[in-house]
Protein backbone atom coordinates (compact mmCIF):
# COMPACT_ATOMS: atom_id res chain seq x y z
CA UNK A 1 0.00 0.00 0.00
CA UNK A 2 1.49 3.27 -1.10
CA UNK A 3 2.23 5.93 2.09
CA UNK A 4 -0.71 8.29 0.29
CA UNK A 5 -3.24 5.87 0.55
CA UNK A 6 -2.09 4.85 4.01
CA UNK A 7 -2.55 8.42 4.88
CA UNK A 8 -5.94 8.67 3.22
CA UNK A 9 -7.29 5.38 4.68
CA UNK A 10 -5.80 6.52 8.07
CA UNK A 11 -7.86 9.39 8.05
CA UNK A 12 -11.09 7.89 6.92
CA UNK A 13 -10.71 5.28 10.04
CA UNK A 14 -9.92 8.13 12.45
CA UNK A 15 -12.89 10.39 11.31
CA UNK A 16 -15.09 7.00 12.00
CA UNK A 17 -14.04 6.25 14.88
CA UNK A 18 -12.48 3.44 13.72
CA UNK A 19 -8.67 1.16 14.13
CA UNK A 20 -7.15 -1.46 13.03
CA UNK A 21 -9.22 -3.89 10.23
CA UNK A 22 -12.45 -4.49 11.20
CA UNK A 23 -13.02 -8.26 13.14
CA UNK A 24 -14.18 -10.59 10.46
CA UNK A 25 -16.63 -12.07 12.65
CA UNK A 26 -18.94 -8.31 12.91
CA UNK A 27 -18.76 -7.79 9.45
CA UNK A 28 -19.92 -11.58 8.92
CA UNK A 29 -22.84 -11.00 12.03
CA UNK A 30 -23.41 -7.55 10.21
CA UNK A 31 -24.17 -8.90 7.10
CA UNK A 32 -26.64 -12.03 7.91
CA UNK A 33 -28.45 -9.40 9.84
CA UNK A 34 -29.22 -7.43 6.53
CA UNK A 35 -29.77 -10.63 4.54
CA UNK A 36 -31.92 -12.30 8.02
CA UNK A 37 -35.00 -10.32 6.43
CA UNK A 38 -34.27 -8.75 2.87
CA UNK A 39 -37.89 -7.81 3.32
CA UNK A 40 -37.43 -5.10 5.30
CA UNK A 41 -35.07 -3.16 3.48
CA UNK A 42 -36.93 -3.69 0.35
CA UNK A 43 -38.85 -0.85 -1.61
CA UNK A 44 -42.67 -1.33 -1.64
CA UNK A 45 -43.56 -1.55 -5.97
CA UNK A 46 -45.70 0.98 -6.31
CA UNK A 47 -47.95 -1.87 -8.52
CA UNK A 48 -48.96 -5.48 -6.66
CA UNK A 49 -47.77 -7.31 -10.15
CA UNK A 50 -44.19 -7.17 -10.72
CA UNK A 51 -44.92 -7.49 -14.59
CA UNK A 52 -46.95 -4.44 -14.82
CA UNK A 53 -44.42 -2.83 -12.19
CA UNK A 54 -41.71 -4.03 -14.99
CA UNK A 55 -43.65 -2.51 -17.76
CA UNK A 56 -44.19 0.83 -15.85
CA UNK A 57 -40.19 1.34 -15.54
CA UNK A 58 -39.33 0.18 -18.76
CA UNK A 59 -41.66 2.69 -19.88
CA UNK A 60 -40.83 5.63 -18.22
CA UNK A 61 -39.36 8.98 -19.21
CA UNK A 62 -35.88 7.82 -17.44
CA UNK A 63 -35.58 4.71 -19.00
CA UNK A 64 -36.96 5.14 -22.42
CA UNK A 65 -37.94 1.88 -23.51
CA UNK A 66 -40.53 0.22 -25.56
CA UNK A 67 -42.67 -2.91 -24.72
CA UNK A 68 -44.87 -5.57 -26.22
CA UNK A 69 -46.05 -8.55 -25.57
CA UNK A 70 -45.99 -11.47 -27.57
CA UNK A 71 -47.59 -15.17 -27.11
CA UNK A 72 -44.33 -17.23 -27.72
CA UNK A 73 -40.59 -17.35 -28.94
CA UNK A 74 -42.77 -18.19 -32.55
CA UNK A 75 -44.10 -14.63 -32.54
CA UNK A 76 -41.14 -12.63 -32.19
CA UNK A 77 -40.69 -12.61 -36.14
CA UNK A 78 -43.19 -10.62 -37.22
CA UNK A 79 -43.18 -8.39 -33.92
CA UNK A 80 -40.07 -7.22 -34.93
CA UNK A 81 -40.63 -6.97 -38.65
CA UNK A 82 -43.54 -4.37 -37.56
CA UNK A 83 -40.89 -2.73 -35.05
CA UNK A 84 -38.57 -2.25 -37.98
CA UNK A 85 -41.03 -0.81 -40.09
CA UNK A 86 -42.30 1.73 -37.58
CA UNK A 87 -38.73 2.64 -36.66
CA UNK A 88 -37.93 2.97 -41.14
CA UNK A 89 -35.31 0.55 -40.18
CA UNK A 90 -33.74 -1.84 -43.10
CA UNK A 91 -35.29 -5.12 -42.85
CA UNK A 92 -32.07 -6.24 -41.25
CA UNK A 93 -31.11 -8.17 -37.58
CA UNK A 94 -28.03 -9.36 -36.24
CA UNK A 95 -28.57 -12.92 -34.13
CA UNK A 96 -26.14 -14.00 -31.83
CA UNK A 97 -25.29 -17.61 -32.12
CA UNK A 98 -28.50 -19.40 -30.10
CA UNK A 99 -29.82 -21.95 -31.62
CA UNK A 100 -33.28 -20.72 -30.13
CA UNK A 101 -33.36 -17.37 -32.04
CA UNK A 102 -31.32 -18.83 -35.07
CA UNK A 103 -34.23 -21.35 -35.84
CA UNK A 104 -37.13 -18.85 -36.07
CA UNK A 105 -38.56 -18.77 -39.30
CA UNK A 106 -37.59 -14.97 -39.86
CA UNK A 107 -39.22 -14.66 -42.97
CA UNK A 108 -38.26 -11.49 -45.29
CA UNK A 109 -35.75 -10.44 -42.39
CA UNK A 110 -32.42 -10.92 -43.40
CA UNK A 111 -30.34 -12.06 -40.61
CA UNK A 112 -26.75 -12.30 -39.95
CA UNK A 113 -24.12 -13.61 -36.92
CA UNK A 114 -21.40 -11.54 -37.60
CA UNK A 115 -21.37 -7.43 -35.87
CA UNK A 116 -20.57 -5.05 -37.94
CA UNK A 117 -19.18 -1.69 -36.04
CA UNK A 118 -21.92 0.45 -37.36
CA UNK A 119 -24.76 -2.34 -36.64
CA UNK A 120 -28.16 -1.44 -36.76
CA UNK A 121 -30.41 -4.31 -34.74
CA UNK A 122 -29.57 -6.90 -32.77
CA UNK A 123 -31.14 -9.32 -30.47
CA UNK A 124 -30.57 -10.79 -27.01
CA UNK A 125 -32.16 -13.32 -25.14
CA UNK A 126 -32.45 -11.92 -21.10
CA UNK A 127 -32.38 -14.21 -18.54
CA UNK A 128 -34.16 -12.02 -15.62
CA UNK A 129 -36.18 -9.06 -15.22
CA UNK A 130 -35.63 -6.60 -11.82
CA UNK A 131 -39.13 -4.90 -11.90
CA UNK A 132 -37.62 -2.71 -9.10
CA UNK A 133 -35.31 -1.00 -11.39
CA UNK A 134 -36.75 -2.03 -14.92
CA UNK A 135 -33.42 -3.93 -15.26
CA UNK A 136 -32.66 -6.91 -18.11
CA UNK A 137 -30.32 -9.27 -16.71
CA UNK A 138 -28.11 -10.74 -19.25
CA UNK A 139 -25.32 -13.62 -18.72
CA UNK A 140 -22.69 -13.75 -20.85
CA UNK A 141 -22.28 -17.46 -22.32
CA UNK A 142 -21.09 -18.70 -25.74
CA UNK A 143 -24.83 -18.13 -27.46
CA UNK A 144 -25.33 -15.05 -26.23
CA UNK A 145 -21.84 -12.82 -26.70
CA UNK A 146 -22.10 -9.54 -24.60
CA UNK A 147 -21.47 -7.39 -27.45
CA UNK A 148 -24.93 -8.07 -28.62
CA UNK A 149 -26.45 -5.87 -26.25
CA UNK A 150 -23.87 -2.60 -26.33
CA UNK A 151 -22.73 -2.62 -29.97
CA UNK A 152 -26.28 -1.84 -31.53
CA UNK A 153 -27.87 1.15 -32.19
CA UNK A 154 -31.53 -0.92 -31.49
CA UNK A 155 -31.26 -3.63 -29.21
CA UNK A 156 -34.00 -6.15 -28.82
CA UNK A 157 -34.67 -8.22 -25.99
CA UNK A 158 -37.07 -11.16 -25.49
CA UNK A 159 -37.30 -12.06 -21.72
CA UNK A 160 -39.95 -14.20 -20.02
CA UNK A 161 -42.78 -13.31 -17.69
CA UNK A 162 -42.11 -16.04 -15.55
CA UNK A 163 -38.82 -14.59 -14.90
CA UNK A 164 -39.61 -11.08 -14.15
CA UNK A 165 -38.42 -11.01 -10.27
CA UNK A 166 -39.39 -8.23 -7.80
CA UNK A 167 -36.45 -7.14 -6.30
CA UNK A 168 -32.62 -7.13 -6.73
CA UNK A 169 -32.08 -10.01 -4.08
CA UNK A 170 -35.41 -12.25 -5.90
CA UNK A 171 -33.14 -12.28 -8.84
CA UNK A 172 -29.70 -13.56 -6.58
CA UNK A 173 -31.66 -15.89 -5.16
CA UNK A 174 -33.47 -17.12 -8.07
CA UNK A 175 -29.70 -16.89 -9.68
CA UNK A 176 -28.39 -19.15 -7.34
CA UNK A 177 -30.79 -21.45 -6.87
CA UNK A 178 -30.44 -22.64 -10.77
CA UNK A 179 -27.68 -24.38 -9.86
CA UNK A 180 -25.90 -22.18 -13.10
CA UNK A 181 -22.07 -21.67 -13.12
CA UNK A 182 -21.31 -18.78 -12.73
CA UNK A 183 -20.22 -16.32 -16.30
CA UNK A 184 -17.65 -14.29 -16.84
CA UNK A 185 -19.68 -11.61 -16.90
CA UNK A 186 -23.81 -10.30 -15.45
CA UNK A 187 -25.26 -7.34 -17.10
CA UNK A 188 -27.95 -5.33 -15.87
CA UNK A 189 -29.54 -3.30 -19.16
CA UNK A 190 -31.35 -0.54 -17.08
CA UNK A 191 -33.32 1.65 -20.47
CA UNK A 192 -31.22 3.35 -23.45
CA UNK A 193 -27.62 4.28 -22.93
CA UNK A 194 -27.49 8.18 -21.83
CA UNK A 195 -25.43 10.57 -20.16
CA UNK A 196 -25.82 14.39 -19.04
CA UNK A 197 -22.07 14.79 -18.12
CA UNK A 198 -21.58 17.30 -21.28
CA UNK A 199 -23.26 20.43 -19.91
CA UNK A 200 -26.06 18.53 -18.20
CA UNK A 201 -27.75 17.88 -21.73
CA UNK A 202 -28.89 14.25 -21.74
CA UNK A 203 -28.11 12.26 -24.79
CA UNK A 204 -29.07 9.05 -25.85
CA UNK A 205 -26.73 6.20 -26.72
CA UNK A 206 -23.84 7.73 -25.62
CA UNK A 207 -22.43 4.27 -24.13
CA UNK A 208 -24.18 1.77 -26.04
CA UNK A 209 -27.91 1.38 -27.83
CA UNK A 210 -29.93 4.37 -28.47
CA UNK A 211 -33.12 2.47 -28.11
CA UNK A 212 -34.65 -0.63 -26.41
CA UNK A 213 -37.16 -3.00 -27.34
CA UNK A 214 -38.10 -5.65 -25.04
CA UNK A 215 -40.44 -8.79 -26.00
CA UNK A 216 -42.37 -10.42 -23.38
CA UNK A 217 -42.90 -14.03 -23.34
CA UNK A 218 -44.76 -16.82 -21.24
Amino acid sequence: MTDARSRILGRIQRASGRSGMPDPAVVAAEAAALLRDPSATQPTLKQQDPIAEFKAKVRSERLAATVEDIASDADAPAAIRRYLVEAECPLSLAVPPDPSLETLAWGDIETHRALDPNEGVAISRADWGIAETGSLVLLSRPEQPTLYAFLPLRHIVIVERRRIVPHMEDFWAAFRASGRAEPRNINFVTGVSGTADIESRLVRGAHGPRHLHILLTP
